[in-house]
């Protein structure tokens, strides 16, 4: 290998060790007396390394092990001098061949015998971070000496420096990356008594701002106080840049002050205790407050700060964002838009009146958003499983009278095949007398002729009457003849009626939805998302900053002006040819062209009936540039305006907000 290692002050060196800590000497060199070692240091080292994180000082309550992870140095002028050897150090050299070489720390543990093994190092280099001198594991070693004699051996016996390198690194590599360097050690020590931001990327991680934070990563209760804290924007006139070993500093530029502290870590540490302890007594009811509190305060700080039109409170950004506070993913719940928009119109009153949110006001928005979600949660059940499932029911205990009335609360004598409830005779009338529910099939029970309250189970083929038991063996049988005694009675066979009832119900479903008295369901392809098509939870609408409507789908983050459930207009290819189309093209074809009078009028009635615009049609057929109505038009009667007041869903018409927060358009 050649003389140049760092040799480690003996027993017999210029260096007397304390016990347990090893000494690091200078260069040594073997004199012409072999029993003797004559100590040539190294005085001249430029200092190339540059610290990518300083690590931390290991702590442990052993003393034996306290002292492996501390060192004696005898340093390049003959002085001694005394550190810490931190874990998680790395700092690396750029050579000149255009390659850098890296030095890693880490804490060693225990033997299986128990025995502390002190601080293991690794060296690597170029960028893919190949680990030099290996062996057969990952390359650490409790040894620094050796592992340096290795990778120096590794380097000569391959040739891959040149001999100015090699001379370079022939020295204490303690020195070399710069572990005994006055200003690691200094920032060792600063580092236990003050925390500081680390950044080994371009910008510092969630992880990083945790631990600055002194907040565990794994907590997730305190995940939204990290994100909050990361977010936050330096106050003028600060500013911050990346430091030596990785630390964010801070400068003040009209005083030139430097920290590694954060202008707002003060608060957002007293925040973080009030959290935990809030936490831990299970008032998270107050820690929403003051979440609610630093939303609102959030946007009239940015509401101050911005020159140009503020986008309103209520918008997909703060509606997210106060989901989040209520632990609700927006993108999963959107049935609790709606009241989203509501409370949080509530909370800007009273954060407005009083510059604080009232207690009761969140605690009333965390149940409803409950509440919600269960209704939502129900009603998504039942179009995806109830509404798919065979119509089942007991029919035992419905013949028996064992089941009761949903409305009243009677004996229940029919059974309604599409509601799925049980109903008495008198509630089914009430209840399906019109509507949709008008066609609904139910299965009825024949009641009894004498008490009427239960269901029959006899017939009388004598006297041609529906009894049950009870009536039948107590009353009837001894009001007849005789010969009507001698005539057994005939049981009523529920079970074959409602299969009989139930193909006469089928056949008249179809009849009805052949003459268009009821819709045609197509039920081929049920899904679980089919319920969508009916109850859409994911365009909401909102206004921009110049009052003007528009839809924004928290799924895809998809924003578009017109409404997502009607066509833009009738010369979009894929919309059904309108009738007034045809009516005006068949109408040109004879020889006749309506007047732009007429032409006006029947627009308007059709806008009045929510139909889409007409549009113009030449002899061939062909779509002509749509007329211009409403808002769009060079004019406007008062017409328009008075339909654009009554019907707001009528974007064309839709009078143009010039609002915060604009409300719907009153009827005049």
């Amino acid at each position: 290998l050649g003389p140049g290692v760092a040799a480690r002050s003996a027993a017999e060196g210029p260096v007397t060790c304390c016990p347990g800590l090893p000494s690091r000497g200078g260069v040594a060199r073997m004199s012409a007396d072999k029993d003797a070692i004559v100590h040539v240091p190294k005085n001249e080292i430029e200092a190339r390394h540059k610290v990518v994180r300083f690590g931390t000082i290991y702590e442990t309550d052993r003393q034996d092990e306290a002292n492996l992870y501390r060192y004696l140095h005898q340093r390049n002028d003959l002085r001694v001098s005394k550190g810490c050897i931190p874990i998680d150090f790395e700092a690396y050299i750029w050579l000149e061949e255009g390659h850098c070489l890296y030095l890693e720390t880490r804490a060693g543990g225990d033997t299986p015998e128990g025995v502390p093994v002190g601080p293991e190092y690794r060296v690597s280099w170029k960028h893919e971070r190949e680990v030099l001198a290996a062996g057969e594991g990952d390359g650490w070693h409790n040894d620094l000496d050796e592992l340096w004699k290795k990778v120096l051996a590794h380097f000569e016996g391959k040739h891959m420096l040149s001999e100015t390198s090699i001379d370079y690194l022939d020295a204490d590599p303690f020195v070399l990356f710069g572990i005994d360097d006055l200003v690691t050690q200094q920032a060792l020590k600063k580092m236990e008594q003050y925390p500081c931001l680390r950044c080994e990327g371009n910008v510092p991680k969630f992880d990083e701002w945790a631990k600055y934070l002194r907040v565990n990563p794994s907590d997730q209760e305190m995940d939204w106080l990290v994100q909050a804290f990361s977010e936050t924007d330096l106050p003028k006139p600060w500013t911050c840049y990346k430091g030596v070993g990785s630390i964010v500093c801070y400068i003040r530029s009209d005083t030139g002050q430097v920290t590694w502290k954060h202008p707002f870590y003060d608060y957002f540490r007293q925040l973080r205790d009030f959290c935990q302890e809030a936490y831990a007594s299970g008032r998270y009811e107050e820690i929403m407050k003051v979440r609610v509190n630093r939303l609102l305060w959030t946007y009239e700080a940015t509401r101050v700060e911005t020159d140009h039109e503020q986008e309103p409170l209520v918008s997909p950004e703060y509606l997210a964002r106060l989901a989040d506070i209520f632990d609700y993913d927006i993108k999963e719940h959107g049935c609790i838009v709606r009241n989203l928009k509501a409370q949080l119109k509530v909370f800007a009153r009273s954060y407005r009146e009083r510059q604080d949110v009232d207690l009761a006001d969140v605690i009333n928005c965390a149940e409803t958003l409950q509440r919600d979600t269960e209704k939502y949660a129900e009603m998504q059940d039942h179009w995806t499983n109830q509404v798919q499932q065979e119509v089942q029911f007991d029919l035992n205990l419905l013949a028996n009278a064992e089941l009761q009335c949903v409305n009243c609360g009677n004996i229940a004598l029919c059974f309604c095949l599409e509601c799925k409830d049980y109903l008495c005779l008198s509630c089914y009338d009430a209840l399906h007398t019109k509507g949709s529910r008008l066609h609904h099939a139910p299965f009825r029970l024949v009641p009894c002729g004498l008490c009427v309250d239960k269901p029959a189970k006899l017939h009388c083929t004598f006297t041609d009457k529906s009894l049950c038991h009870k009536c039948y063996a107590m009353d009837h049988i001894k009001q007849l003849p005789p010969d009507g005694k001698e005539n057994a009675p005939r049981r009523i066979d529920y079970l074959q009626q409602y299969e009989r009832y139930a193909e006469f119900a089928r056949e008249r479903n179809e009849k009805n939805q052949k003459s268009g008295l009821v819709p045609e369901i197509n039920t081929e392809g049920i899904n679980g998302e089919s319920y969508e098509a009916v109850l859409s939870t994911e365009w909401h609408p909102f206004y921009d900053a110049r009052g003007v409507k528009f839809y924004h789908n928290f799924v895809t983050g998809e924003r578009m002006r017109q409404s997502p459930r009607t066509v833009p207009n009738t010369a979009d290819p894929g919309a059904d040819p309108d009738p007034l189309e045809k009516s005006a093209a068949a109408s040109t074809m004879g020889g006749g062209r309506p007047s732009l009078g007429a032409s006006r009028k029947s627009g308007m009635m059709k806008l009045g009936s929510q139909q889409s615009l007409p549009g113009g049609v030449d002899p061939l057929g062909k779509t002509q540039p749509l007329p211009l109505y409403g808002f769009d038009a060079l004019e406007t009667s008062p017409l328009s305006r008075k339909m654009a007041a009554t019907n707001p869903e009528i974007r064309a018409l839709r009078a143009p907000h010039r609002k915060h927060q604009p409300l719907e358009t009153k009827p005049l």
